[in-house]
């Protein structure tokens, strides 16, 4: 295989969309108090292959509405890779297939230690598959939204907790009721480069559903009940005082809202971005030095 087609088969991946799973995944661990790294890493390599499945299903079921995209961004409108030619959609369909095997073997693995987190784990594979495969097809109902944001905040949060044998505490809680609001608001700034594209296409996405003005009032929404929560959280003793460096994530969400705005799609999704990991990380460093 030459070193453009794997370059192709990395960007068909989208590696970046990795990272919140991740700091999500390490977010439930941390809340663990002591970590087993052996089945930390066990538990973090079925939470990938179950996001890579989502990611090669995706651009293979998508690759049609793609092409009619004109406002593709780092973190919307798919990679864009299936379009040149070079790369067979076939071969994303297979990729896709062996992500799939390789969650199911990492699920039975973390099934001998965990039977919490292994069943978590089989029902965000089972999304992945049901977001943009037919007949289900969820990102076409306008529930793929928060489908995707129940596993991503919901889920990966609480298969790293049970993973380490750790039942869920008050703050992992309080830590996902911040951060579903913030994800979902963040997935509809993804979705505004593309929404008369998708329209276009019969893509019924929740914004193509709801209409751009309304999804800009509930990106706001969204991000405001993402701080209030934060807030009450502060205020109930449910999160530390190192915890409120989530707080921090009130700039670039501002900052996504006035990009959002003035139809300035790059900077709206990378600061949206922003918010997210800011506000993850600042609850996790507060989870794992309260601990």
């Amino acid at each position: 295989m030459k070193q453009a087609q794997l370059r192709d088969i990395l960007t068909l991946s989208r590696p970046h969309f990795l990272v919140g799973g991740a700091l999500a995944y390490a977010l439930g661990a941390s809340t663990a108090g002591t970590v087993a790294v052996d089945r930390y890493l066990l538990g973090q390599v079925m939470v990938t292959a179950a996001q890579l499945t989502a990611h090669f299903l995706n651009e293979y079921a998508d690759r049609f509405v793609d092409a009619g995209i004109t406002n593709r961004t780092v973190f919307s409108g798919g990679s864009g890779v299936l379009l040149t030619g070079r790369v067979d959609p076939r071969l994303a369909l297979r990729f896709g297939q062996v992500a799939t095997i390789v969650a199911l073997v990492a699920s039975l693995a973390v099934g001998t230690y965990s039977s919490v987190a292994a069943a978590l784990g089989l029902g965000a594979l089972g999304i992945s598959w049901a977001y943009s495969m037919p007949p289900i097809r969820l990102l076409g109902t306008g529930w793929g939204e928060a489908a995707t944001t129940a596993v991503v905040i919901g889920a990966v949060p609480l298969i790293g907790s049970a993973s380490q044998g750790s039942p869920p505490s008050s703050t992992l809680w309080i830590s996902i009721a911040v951060l579903f609001p913030v994800h979902f608001a963040t997935m509809l700034v993804f979705e505004i480069p593309d929404i008369e594209s998708d329209g276009a296409a019969g893509k019924w996405v929740l914004s193509v559903r709801i209409g751009r003005r309304a999804t800009e009032v509930l990106i706001s929404c969204a991000f405001l009940t993402g701080v209030a929560v934060l807030a009450a959280g502060a205020l109930l003793g449910s999160l530390s005082r190192v915890a409120l460096l989530a707080a921090i994530a009130i700039g670039p969400g501002w900052l996504t809202l006035r990009a959002v705005s003035s139809d300035r799609y790059g900077p709206a999704t990378v600061s949206a971005v922003g918010t997210l990991v800011i506000a993850i990380v600042g609850l996790g460093l507060g989870a794992l030095l309260a601990g």
